[in-house]
């Protein structure tokens, strides 16, 4: 029995699909709205189509009145593939046709079968490598042109999974380019500047590779005379965190700290930095050396700044090398299916699942040599949507530490004269510049002794504290890229 397009798609129970049907009555109206919008408007009678899918592309509500069983109209996108035809079409269910289900007497294996990538990647990895004819490809992908063309016979080898460094330029505006890095990437970086806001950030970054050099870029006026205070341009090298003891009123804190060395002209001197100061400090690099990305990511903790110094020579258009600064953010895991040129099957190149969608028709299984092949990587440049998206899957499997309070949690304790009378001398190691560091510099140690009250006195502390920290900062960052300039 004959229906009209739409009241086969309204009675279409997807469990049955695919369905093959039979054009009953063709239709064909040049210059109509269905071409306008990129729709099929060409089907002949007697043709045959194999419904393979049933996507809804929007749905437009209309007020139906008193009128009952009313349906709102929708639009669909319907993949097809057919018999005679390799492109993909889309029809309307509107579209003024009639169709017969002729499912139950045809051969609905006599039409080729058309897969996406994520298809594709569904795949057992007991099919592959298979051979297919590209039938559409994303504009303006990164592979070599030749490749991803419709009409063009490639092998698809296998699917796999690869790591990649996402980067991210540095810039002080949000319009950043973004970026996946293979780990087989030939080109060599240099180190750049790392910004940090707390003494916190300090703590994370450190290594035990080097001591952390940086540079206050604000200043910052400690309330307690233990600790110390900042000044923009203040140098230190930072060594570990601990706890120690301030006094306020006759009231010890424990309270977490940075143990810094403050560089003076002639000598160090020690320095303790609470970690939840609201600070700036600019890192200052006395390394020269330069890296693979390979070995950045073994020797460096992540997020890490970098510049390429020497362009990958593998690569006929290095889009990196032109980046004034990247910031490498995490390593992360991708799928891929690994594809060639069927005339060089040996030359392979990876197809990202989630991010280059390409529709091709198997031909046949690949009968040539499956032996070993080269798998030729690319710098992949992602957009902003496509960036996100990456870092909100990650972040789904990583849990990292919790930033520190605005305000110190402290504990409360009593001061006794044993408390007073027990102190030690913090032993610093050397630095690298071969400056003699001041040991006599002595810091409270922890002593426990709770006490239940807090004085007003510790409070307002505090929020003198936090006015500190509308101090216009200085320029000091701008002072040691000038510095680092004049060395090169």
């Amino acid at each position: 029995m004959a229906l009209s397009l739409e009241e086969f798609i309204h009675s279409l129970d997807l469990r049955t699909l695919p369905r093959v049907l039979e054009i009953q009555s063709g239709f064909y109206f040049e210059g109509s709205v269905y071409e306008m919008f990129g729709n099929e408007c060409c089907l002949s009678t007697g043709e045959v189509i194999k419904i393979t899918d049933l996507k809804i592309k929007k749905i437009m509500a209309e007020i139906c009145g008193h009128v009952e069983g009313c349906v709102s109209p929708q639009s669909f996108e319907l993949p097809m593939n057919f018999p005679v035809r390799k492109d993909i079409v889309r029809i309307l269910p509107s579209l003024d046709v009639e169709v017969k289900d002729i499912t139950d007497s045809y051969d609905a294996n006599w039409f080729l079968q058309v897969l996406s990538t994520q298809d594709l990647y569904e795949m057992a990895n007991k099919e592959f490598p298979i051979v297919a004819e590209v039938i559409e490809a994303p504009q303006g992908n990164q592979l070599p042109i030749s490749i991803l063309q419709p009409g063009k016979t490639i092998v698809i080898h296998k699917k796999c999974q690869a790591s990649k460094i996402l980067a991210s330029e540095i810039r002080s505006n949000s319009s950043k380019r973004h970026f996946l890095i293979p780990t087989s990437y030939k080109g060599k970086f240099k180190r750049r500047p790392r910004e940090f806001p707390t003494p916190y950030d300090l703590k994370i970054a450190k290594s035990e590779k080097e001591p952390l050099h940086v540079v206050a870029t604000k200043a910052f006026h400690s309330p307690f005379e233990e600790l110390s205070s900042v000044s923009v341009g203040d140098e230190f090298l930072v060594h570990h965190s601990q706890t120690t003891e301030v006094f306020c009123e006759g009231i010890k804190k424990v309270m977490d700290v940075l143990v810094c060395e403050k560089i003076l002209k002639n000598s160090h001197e020690a320095a303790l930095l609470p970690l939840y100061m609201d600070g700036g400090f600019v890192e200052v690099i006395h390394d020269k050396k330069l890296y693979q990305i390979s070995e950045l990511c073994a020797q460096f903790r992540l997020p890490f700044n970098v510049k390429v110094s020497v362009r990958d020579l593998f690569i006929e258009k290095d889009i990196l090398a032109a980046i004034p600064g990247l910031q490498l953010e995490e390593s992360i895991t991708n799928s891929y299916l690994l594809i060639s040129d069927f005339a060089n099957p040996k030359e392979c190149w990876e197809i990202p699942v989630g991010r280059v969608n390409i529709t091709v028709q198997l031909v046949n299984n690949f009968s040539g040599d499956t032996g070993s092949f080269l798998v030729s990587t690319l710098v992949e440049e992602i957009t902003e949507e496509q960036y996100y998206l990456i870092r909100r899957h990650e972040s789904s499997f990583l849990h990292p530490p919790p930033r520190p309070p605005k305000h110190p949690s402290v504990e409360k304790i009593e001061l006794t004269s044993l408390s007073l009378a027990k102190e030690k001398t913090v032993d610093l190691p050397k630095s690298p510049k071969s400056v003699h560091v001041d040991r006599s510099k002595k810091l409270y140690s922890n002593q426990a002794g709770l006490d239940s009250k807090v004085r007003a006195g510790c409070q307002n502390d505090l929020a003198d504290l936090e006015k500190e920290k509308k101090k216009t900062e200085a320029t000091a960052v701008t002072e040691i890229f000038k510095t680092e300039e004049h060395q090169k």
